[in-house]
């Protein structure tokens, strides 16, 4: 056992991972500072901002936030989902909102990978789409399932891995299988940056 872990441990190494999470870590804790001192600073210099963001947050129609949020998690994740976990945090019924948008940021990566697979169809396109991505292309075919991961907990660009991993043609099973982290991102992001819970 400990030999297979020594082993594991080297190749884990040589493929540059533990870089890659370092890398992502340190992404996650330096936009946890920003929204940390931008809701700290807002506080300070603006009346009774608490209320005026919970009022504004409240009166979101929530259809259509559901509608742009699946959108973006769809193409290219445009959108940061931090925002739509802050809304749901002040919805009435916080864990279900947040399930909702657990579930459909799983199944807009799950769109988004077959939409890369659909692009293979089409030469040019995947071609000018490989140029534009070259940099996600070369960590997917590098990384492969630990970039999914990787994608899905932390702040890369989980819709974008997920196209390139369809456009790679990235084995579909194992995708569906390593994506559903994608649900666990919502839960701990509300639980330890929103206290939802």
């Amino acid at each position: 056992m400990k030999d297979k872990l020594s082993l594991y441990h080297r190749f884990l190494k040589f493929k540059g991972i533990y870089g890659l999470a370092w890398r992502s870590f340190l992404k996650l804790v330096v936009i946890a500072a920003i929204i940390a001192i931008l809701l700290v600073l807002a506080q300070l210099f603006i009346n009774d901002f608490s209320s005026k963001i919970e009022l504004f947050l409240k009166y979101w129609d929530t259809p259509m936030t559901l509608t742009i949020f699946f959108i973006s998690e769809t193409l290219l994740g445009l959108i940061p989902p931090d925002f739509f976990i802050a809304w749901a945090g002040q919805s009435a019924h916080p864990l279900l909102l947040l399930s909702v948008l657990a579930i459909l940021s799983y199944t807009g990566g799950v769109l988004a990978f077959f939409i890369g697979r659909w692009i293979r169809k089409f030469p040019k396109i995947h071609l000018w789409l490989e140029d534009k991505l070259a940099d996600h292309l070369g960590k997917v075919k590098r990384y492969g399932g630990f970039l999914i991961v990787f994608s899905a907990l932390l702040p890369l660009p989980f819709s974008t891995i997920s196209m390139v991993a369809g456009m790679v043609n990235y084995p579909k099973n194992t995708f569906l299988l390593l994506g559903l982290t994608r649900l666990l991102r919502f839960y701990l992001y509300a639980l330890v940056l929103f206290h939802v819970f």
